[in-house]
């Protein structure tokens, strides 16, 4: 019997040890899994994103990191995910400031839709933390909106009279069918509509019919239409402050040329809602000019990515009274590799300078495809001459007037009249005599002819077959020169990365861009790209 019961007896401490061991992986499996603590274990930073509509991510996303004032914290990666997979991301290199925020540009590769995610932060600490360190929040997304903006034209109340004209342009090449544009008042009433019934993924301009003029105030323009990417019919809705003025940008009939008169006018500090002045280059895409304490620019958005686009400019800068001045040809382009947009800026530096005056006079053009050899239809360029004044020295009393007019040519033959010529050739081998060579005749001065051969001996000229004679103005680098000549024809020297404005005697006006390189050992890597308008003032 006292066997029988030290074999029970042993049995059960077996059982009671086993029931130990099996229990301790679990133990140790639960203290792996508390939340780890110290300075190693999370990122002094608050984060969120500039908006929770997943369409106003697309093309101006930030994320905002705020990084406490005794936090230390360098190069930052930002990402968006949901369920393993990576919708947007960013990145800056350095360390950010202690007490503020810092915005990160957000580069989205997959559309995202409603619903939550995540923001995942990733960033290193100096000190003993060897290993970078990952912060995550989530982030609700509603509904995304309608992926099409309208910007005003001007939103001075005297450059809409009778009608109000916005420039409509797709997010993203988002292809837009059916649309409704309203503009809404402010006590809530529909001041006037107009409907469209296909938009695609092109620039147009509305033209919103009104009596008289709006009076000064807030209006918000609310679009409803068809994303045929899915069919859905979505909204979205802008607010601008229209103010008084204007006059100088009224609608200008189309005749032989397409003109926009564009304005951007603010004063006593009110610039939200009146920063934006919209304009289209048809063929090419869609421009928007920008004036606030925080952005000076004129920006572009090429309608196709598949043909490169430049826009390139001769500007005359004046800043903080006469302390500072420029004068330079620029070029900002579109091509493989370079984002969705191009832009060239009024400002010199960054933070901007407090008071500044300037001028660009520059011309938009189609290149062809990326990459190709030439010889293909272009688009037609737009022209532009721009002027602007701003003070940010006080807030309060802070202003910006800028105005710019645009040209493009047309079918109609009445005046005034805008004609271009243009070359593209990539590739010695392209460089046949017809894609060397471009001429039209303008009525009432002549042929004009842009020839621009290849081989460092080669033809590379403007010519203007006419008596008339005129001013040539060439711009290379940060120079230029006037030559005057009595009477034609005037032959000029295309530049090598310049610009040609000739002024002739009899009023018409002729702006050429021209950038050309013919002497690589490798035949295939010269190249010739000119663009020329021809136009009346």
């Amino acid at each position: 019997m006292i066997n029988v019961f030290r074999r029970i007896a042993t049995i059960l401490l077996l059982i009671g040890l086993g029931f130990t061991l099996a229990a301790m992986p679990a133990a140790s499996g639960a203290a792996a899994k508390k939340k780890r603590v110290g300075p190693c274990s999370t990122l002094p930073i608050n984060t969120k994103l500039s908006t929770h509509d997943p369409t106003g991510l697309l093309e101006d996303g930030y994320a905002w990191l705020y990084l406490n004032p005794k936090g230390t914290v360098r190069s930052p990666n930002v990402k968006v995910v949901r369920h393993g997979r990576v919708f947007a991301r960013g990145r800056i290199v350095g360390s950010l400031v202690p007490g503020r925020t810092t915005l990160v540009k957000m580069h989205v590769g997959r559309r995202m839709q409603q619903g939550k995610y995540r923001i995942r932060v990733t960033a290193s600490k100096p000190g003993r933390c060897s290993k970078r360190i990952t912060k995550t929040r989530v982030w609700k997304f509603h509904r995304p909106t309608l992926g099409l903006k309208a910007i005003p034209v001007s939103t001075r109340i005297g450059d809409n009279v009778g009608v109000v004209r916005f420039a409509l342009r797709p997010v993203r090449r988002t292809k837009v069918g059916w649309t409704r544009v309203s503009l809404i008042g402010p006590g809530g009433g529909v001041v006037s509509q107009q409907v469209i019934k296909s938009i695609g993924s092109k620039q147009i301009l509305a033209e919103l019919p009104i009596k008289g003029k709006l009076k000064p105030a807030k209006y918000r323009v609310r679009l409803t239409g068809q994303d045929l990417a899915s069919g859905i019919f979505r909204a979205s809705s802008q607010t601008w402050r229209f103010g008084k003025g204007g006059g100088g940008a009224k609608p200008v009939p189309t005749t032989g040329q397409l003109t926009q008169k564009v304005a951007v006018d603010w004063t006593n500090g009110k610039w939200d809602g009146r920063q934006v002045g919209g304009f289209i280059a048809p063929g090419i895409g869609y421009g928007e000019v920008v004036c606030s304490p925080y952005q000076q620019w004129v920006r572009f958005y090429p309608s196709d990515t598949s043909r490169e686009s430049a826009m390139m400019t001769w500007t005359y800068k004046n800043w903080d009274f006469g302390k500072g001045y420029e004068k330079a040809v620029r070029e900002a382009k579109y091509t493989e590799g370079t984002g969705p947009d191009f832009r060239e800026g009024m400002n010199k530096f960054g933070p901007t300078e407090k008071h500044s005056t300037g001028t660009f006079q520059g011309i938009i053009s189609d290149r062809g495809p990326i990459d190709g050899p030439g010889g293909v239809a272009l688009a037609s360029p737009t022209t532009f001459d721009l002027d602007w004044v701003w003070d940010f020295n006080k807030e309060g009393s802070s202003y910006c007037h800028v105005k710019a007019t645009f040209r493009t040519q047309t079918d109609q033959i009445t005046d005034p009249m805008a004609r271009s010529v243009q070359i593209v050739w990539r590739g010695e081998a392209n460089a046949t005599a017809k894609n060397t060579s471009s001429v039209v005749d303008f009525p009432g001065l002549g042929n004009v002819q842009a020839i621009c051969q290849a081989g460092p001996n080669g033809y590379r000229r403007l010519i203007v077959d006419s008596a008339i004679g005129g001013s040539v103005y060439t711009r290379e680098g940060s120079d230029d020169y006037k030559v005057n000549q009595g009477v034609g024809p005037l032959i000029m020297r295309l530049p090598n990365n310049g610009m040609l404005f000739i002024q002739m005697d009899n009023g018409d006006r002729i702006l050429v861009s021209s950038r050309w390189k013919v002497n690589d050992p490798v035949a295939s890597n010269n190249w010739c790209v000119v663009s020329a308008q021809v136009y009346s003032p």
